[in-house]
């Protein structure tokens, strides 16, 4: 009797341990693991030196607008990309980096992908590309890319217009917004892309965010007249709350001067400890205004005073990207691109033999892998793009 009790229990063991090993073999991480809330508010000074690789990837015309790198040896660039070929031009929809070069084999075509891209982004695995379906069509699309299974999903809306910015939380949120208020959001890898309108009728060109619960949007409309206004958003659990309209400066919470001129880009950072929000907003002048626990007070400081000089040339700034607040990279054309480390603004010339004083140079896209490389997608001139890549 002993020794069959004694069996039974080897037997039932076996049993769990083989249940609880196949159990784990069939499962597929579908998330990145989620990173740790920031505990503190000290931020290692931004690097500014790096080795620079350059590649031209498009030739006139193309249109290039989003680049994302799973790793230093695994990124894509996205869009209508051109290039000469034995004498042809060919077309592809995205490049892919294996390491030594910039290959047409994306794992999937115009038939995967579905659409011309303006934006991606995405996390360790997964990346999310938007845009439209090209010339002569009027509806945006977008197309998601899982790294583990090197499959495209691609999807025609039909909402008219395009999409112009995507963001994600990194824990599965994205959100891509576009033409006239257009708002699409996915909760979730495995969930459905839900419709929004947001209430306004100007475009929305850039969306970041904080967390899903916290997102910020920049909106610009052109009118016939030929003045431009812009909109900054925050959209927070399901509503909307207008923070600054320099055509309607009516009930807004954030004031910019008249002579300030037109506004191109905006970019977030939150110091959870302080909870205390940064918000950075160029274009003709450049700015950082801090909010203390949403009281939306925003105290406002403008970038020259830190030593910035792109508000005393003709062009001021294009783009902003922040990946701390002591680093980040403020840009302008003709090749302006100027490095903030936590002490000064610094004007970083990576490779010597970009054509300085071209009137175009803009860095449209910029990324920073978390081995700290950089990789910038640059026009060079009308429709012609390299790519910069910087090796810290």
């Amino acid at each position: 009797m002993k020794k069959l009790i004694i069996k039974f229990f080897y037997t039932l063991l076996f049993s769990v341990i083989s249940l609880v090993l196949f159990s784990q073999c069939k499962k597929t991480p579908i998330e990145p693991k989620k990173k740790d809330d920031e505990t503190n508010c000290n931020y290692e000074p931004g690097n500014r030196n790096f080795t620079w690789r350059i590649d031209t990837v498009a030739w006139w015309p193309s249109d290039l607008g989003g680049i994302w790198a799973f790793a230093d040896n695994d990124a894509y660039v996205m869009g209508n990309i051109n290039q000469w070929k034995n004498g042809d031009m060919e077309s592809y929809s995205g490049l892919h980096w294996n390491g030594n070069e910039w290959s047409t084999n994306i794992s999937g075509g115009w038939d995967d992908v579905k659409h011309y891209s303006v934006d991606v982004t995405g996390d360790d695995y997964y990346m999310v590309s938007v845009g439209d379906l090209g010339p002569g069509s009027h509806t945006c699309g977008l197309a998601e890319f899982n790294n583990i299974t090197k499959k495209w999903k691609g999807y025609q809306f039909q909402t008219e217009g395009t999409l112009y910015s995507v963001w994600t939380d990194k824990k599965g949120y994205y959100i891509a917004v576009g033409t006239n208020g257009m708002i699409y959001q996915k909760d979730g890898y495995a969930a459905e892309w839900v419709y929004s309108k947001a209430p306004t009728e100007f475009t929305f060109t850039k969306v970041t965010g904080i967390s899903k619960n916290e997102i910020y949007l920049f909106a610009d409309i052109n009118l016939q007249s030929g003045n431009s206004f812009q909109q900054i958003w925050k959209y927070s659990n399901n509503m909307f709350i207008k923070l600054l309209d320099n055509q309607d400066t009516t009930n807004t919470y954030i004031k910019i001067p008249e002579s300030a001129g037109n506004i191109t880009d905006i970019a977030v950072n939150r110091c959870k400890l302080t909870d205390t929000l940064q918000l950075y907003i160029v274009g003709s002048e450049s700015y950082l205004l801090k909010d203390y626990k949403d009281k939306y007070k925003f105290h406002r400081t403008n970038l020259s005073y830190f030593g910035l000089p792109l508000s005393y040339s003709n062009y001021g700034a294009s783009r902003v990207f922040v990946f701390s607040p002591d680093d980040y990279w403020i840009t302008g054309l003709k090749y302006n691109l100027f490095h903030w480390n936590g002490t000064d603004f610094y004007k970083t010339e990576p490779i010597s033999s970009l054509p300085y004083g071209e009137f175009t140079g803009l860095v449209w896209k910029m990324q920073k892998n978390s081995s700290g490389k950089i990789w910038m997608l640059l026009e060079n001139s009308s429709q012609v793009y390299t790519v910069l890549q910087g090796n810290p």
